[in-house]
């Protein structure tokens, strides 16, 4: 506590029970207080993940299912997610999951699971968000339903509004985590990914304002634009909940072959990627498993050693340095203020 009322006795920190805390401090009188706390590690909580019901999402979801963690499953389509839930049942009969109907591209439907999810009272309070779901269009530009372009509608702005619906409700100590990826880089560390190409926010939500077209090359662009907003988005939110005990953190998983990023690929490329996935986990810098990102995602989303970190860019469990570009302030800003634009035009 600030101000000097309190001052910790030398008395050390009891446990009592399990997740129950007692120490003992005396104020200004020299009368000794007993301080309950509950160990944050030890209480049963809900983790919201979007993205749930396959890759990264679907191994994160099994990872915290595992651990303890009532899940919040939240998905495009919620046969896809039943299924990926029963999925975890089997192996873990004991798992506590629910499934919400929740696609990133519309944002009416962003509304819709957020209320969901909202009204819901009878489950563990909510603790985690973890936005996690992206889509990467290599084949021409698509729109979203509300008619911005579809790679940035999902990964940045409907994480954007899901995050702002949320955050009010999300019960400290909290966290919120965005996954982003090195591809934010450029080329140089990012294994020759094109690097992003930052627009006007109207511009990145507008193909025909936009300065690129509709090659491949142009929907790789746009995605690794998309993982430069969610660092954007990180490090903003980050410095906007201040004073809340609510930490917001990136999450790098790595290049992960066995994710389903390439669905938009055409077929004989998806099977001969699928195919060399093994070989590319063992040999590339920076390719790692599926299951070794979820574990490392499900450890920021947990684990009580980030406890105190925010505002930072995780790379497997270690935070390390993004670019000197995704520190702009003034961009993040703008970026926001946009964003909240954006979302209120469909709301």
């Amino acid at each position: 506590m600030s101000g000097g009322y309190f001052r910790q006795s030398k008395e050390r920190v009891r446990e009592y029970g399990s997740g129950i805390l007692m120490s003992s401090q005396t104020d200004r009188c020299g009368r000794m207080i007993a301080i309950i706390h509950r160990e944050e590690s030890t209480l049963k909580k809900s983790v919201i993940i979007t993205g749930a019901s396959s890759g990264l999402g679907l191994a994160t979801t099994r990872e915290l299912a595992a651990a303890g963690s009532h899940v919040i499953m939240a998905c495009r389509s919620v046969p896809k997610g039943e299924a990926a839930a029963a999925e975890i049942r089997a192996a873990i009969p004991d798992a506590s999951l629910e499934v919400v109907e929740l696609d990133l591209s519309a944002l009416s439907s962003v509304r819709a699971g957020a209320r969901e999810i909202l009204a819901k009272s009878d489950r563990p309070p909510l603790h985690v968000l973890i936005c996690n779901a992206g889509i990467q269009v290599v084949n021409g530009v698509q729109r979203s339903s509300d008619g911005y372009e579809l790679t940035f509608a999902t990964n940045h702005l409907g994480h954007f509004l899901l995050t702002q619906l949320l955050v009010d409700h999300i019960v400290e100590p909290g966290r919120v985590i965005l996954v982003s990826s090195e591809v934010h880089q450029g080329p140089r560390k990012s294994m020759g990914f094109p690097a992003p190409r930052w627009e006007d926010p109207q511009a990145l939500v507008d193909p025909d304002r936009s300065v690129l077209g509709d090659s491949a090359k142009s929907g790789r662009i746009r995605y690794a634009t998309s993982k430069l907003a969610n660092l954007y988005a990180t490090y903003e939110l980050a410095r906007r909940v201040v004073p809340r005990e609510i930490t917001v953190n990136a999450f790098d998983p790595g290049l992960m072959p066995g994710t389903s990023l390439d669905r938009d690929w055409p077929p004989r490329i998806q099977r001969v990627y699928a195919q060399l996935t093994p070989l590319l986990v063992k040999t590339l810098p920076g390719a790692r498993s599926v299951e070794q990102s979820s574990a490392d995602l499900a450890w920021l989303a947990t684990a009580p050693e980030p406890a105190g970190t925010t505002g930072a860019y995780f790379s497997g469990r270690q935070p390390r340095e993004s670019s000197k570009e995704s520190h702009d302030r003034t961009r993040a800003a703008e970026l926001w203020t946009a964003s909240e634009r954006l979302v209120a035009a469909h709301g």
